[in-house]
């Protein structure tokens, strides 16, 4: 099964790949927790509580997180250090 956007000939197989090698770039939990240094089970339980600092979207049982909105996000939280 070929996605519809590959078999009506929208894009060919080249443009595809390079549309997701891109555009699409997507972590899974367990790749941001090692980007992080915490464990996939600090960032589980922020998302059951609805405490998650980080954009993310679930597909299925799979949790996935945009690479564009977390470094966005982490820009947007950034503090400076204030020396005493």
């Amino acid at each position: 099964m070929k996605p519809k956007l590959v078999s009506q000939n929208l894009l060919s197989e080249d443009q595809l790949k390079e549309f997701i090698d891109r555009d699409c770039k997507l972590l899974t939990s367990k790749n941001l927790a090692q980007v992080l240094g915490v464990s996939d089970g600090a960032l589980r339980k922020q998302r059951s509580k609805n405490r998650s600092l980080f954009p993310y979207s679930r597909i299925g049982r799979r949790i996935f997180y945009p690479a564009d909105l977390l470094v966005k996000t982490l820009h947007a939280n950034l503090h400076e250090a204030q020396l005493r």
